[in-house]
């Protein structure tokens, strides 16, 4: 029976003509036969303009990347980066990147930050010009200045503060300055500047290589131009202009300063330089500034007195009855004055006082300091010698009072006045005593006049003058 059965489906089958079907391939990951790209990653790095590129494919033997900035298109194997590095010519970009796998395209926009990389050493800072400089950016002491801002501000780990300045190739850097300086009166009235000084950086592949500075008569919409000013590549370079002869016309006046890309100059990348020490200075000559002491203690005051006071004298109305040029005011006028607690000599204290006030003379010229002094002659103990009134030459400049107290025999020339006949309203003429000291001038130049009193009275002067002969 069952023999039958089996014959019987057999004849059934070839009666109907079925075809078997082949069984079906699996599914598995090793029978893929085409590619998959299903999407891509994107890193930023270094400046924040490297771009790393990774897509995630499966059986794609390579890949191509268009960055979107106009660059050759990479490509390169499955499992593979691809890094581009954009330009820094702008702060900030978005750009389309287009990835290309298995015939298959994605794309994704991004925003490139392009930050730029700072510096991080300064130059050294102006030394030996205390009133003799004009401060507009620098970490130098000085007793005159027009602040000047502008740029982007950097900080050093030192302390010390740049001025970084970028995208030269477009745009231009500004320093703008507080008050407009008057280049005749820069430092005092009648008492002009000479020069103008810069330290500037440029790393030549990611800056520029020559300079255009324009200094900007704002208010008179002047404009006073220097062009293609050569700079060193990773160094600071230092310019002294002269303000007479250097720019495009003499300096008169200015409130603003603007640095940009020479005619001649190229710029890359970033296109960044970095500023530091902007300062004038004071023309070589032997103006003694506010010699008559009309503004009390400008440009006699100590920056640095150690262990001791910085303010140079007492002011006094109790000047002397002539100005400056000789002229009987009919009247007092204003004076430098030292009181017994302010005296130096053998009652030095924390508390003396000491007039001091720099200058740069021509070498070897010969010179007078002349002044005029005067002593009350009230009773009082007076100290070894007499009650007196001291005017020196130093023949150096010195950052600290404490170092040129302990150096005033290391002079060119020196006067004690020992007269005492009551301040300058009680002398003859009411001029007091009139001093002149001749002095010539060392290989330096560099001369400081400094004055002090030994009384226990009041003691003063007025009119200092140093002149040439």
């Amino acid at each position: 029976m069952s023999a039958l059965l089996v014959m019987g489906l057999i004849i059934s089958c070839e009666e109907q003509e079925f075809t078997p079907i082949a069984p079906e391939v699996s599914s598995g990951l090793n029978s893929v036969t085409s590619p998959v790209f299903s999407s891509f990653s994107t890193e930023t790095s270094g400046d924040g303009t490297i771009v790393t590129i990774q897509p995630i494919t499966v059986g794609v033997e390579t890949f191509t990347v268009d960055f979107g900035d106009g660059s050759s298109t990479v490509t390169a194997a499955q499992g593979e980066t691809v890094s581009h590095d954009y330009s820094n010519v702008v702060a900030s970009t978005d750009y389309t990147i287009t990835v290309t796998a298995g015939g298959v395209t994605k794309t994704e926009d991004i925003t490139v930050e392009h930050a730029v990389q700072s510096i991080s050493f300064a130059p050294s800072s102006p030394e030996g010009k205390r009133n003799n400089l004009f401060n507009i950016f620098t970490g130098a002491s000085s007793a005159v200045g027009s602040a000047g801002t502008g740029g982007t501000l950097v900080t050093l780990d030192s302390g010390n503060e740049l001025l970084e300045f970028s995208r030269l190739h477009s745009n231009t850097g500004l320093v703008k300055l507080s008050d407009e300086v008057v280049v005749a009166d820069a430092f005092y009235s009648g008492v002009e500047a000479s020069e103008i000084h810069f330290d500037v950086h440029s790393n030549f592949a990611e800056g520029i290589d020559k300079l255009k500075i324009t200094l900007v008569d704002s208010a008179n919409a002047v404009n006073y131009v220097i062009d293609n000013l050569d700079l060193t590549d990773g160094e600071w370079t230092g310019f002294d202009l002269n303000l007479a002869t250097d720019f495009s016309s003499p300096v008169v006046m200015f409130d603003e300063i603007v640095f940009g890309l020479a005619t001649s100059g190229t710029a890359k990348d970033h296109a960044t330089i970095t500023v530091d020490n902007i300062y004038m200075s004071r023309m070589t000559g032997s103006t003694i500034i506010n010699g008559d002491f009309e503004d009390g203690q400008d440009f006699w005051k100590w920056a640095t007195f150690t262990d001791g006071e910085t303010n140079p004298f007492g002011s006094s109305s109790d000047g002397s009855d002539f100005d400056i040029d000789g002229n009987d005011t009919g009247g007092k006028t204003r004076g430098a004055k030292w009181s017994a607690s302010q005296s130096g000599g053998e009652f030095r204290s924390s508390s003396s006082r000491y007039a001091y006030q720099e200058l740069i003379l021509t070498p070897g010229a010969n010179y007078v300091l002349e002044y005029q002094y005067a002593i009350k002659d009230d009773s009082g103990t007076d100290p070894i010698g007499g009650r007196r009134v001291v005017g020196l030459i130093l023949d150096q400049h010195y950052d600290d009072g404490a170092d040129a107290v302990d150096n005033l025999g290391n002079n060119l020339g020196f006067d004690e006045g020992f007269v005492a006949e009551g301040k300058f309203s009680d002398t003859d003429n009411d001029f007091g005593t009139l001093v002149q000291i001749q002095f010539t001038a060392p290989s330096s130049g560099e001369v400081a006049v400094m004055f002090y009193a030994v009384t226990p009275k009041d003691a003063y002067i007025d009119n200092v003058k140093v002149i040439a002969q």
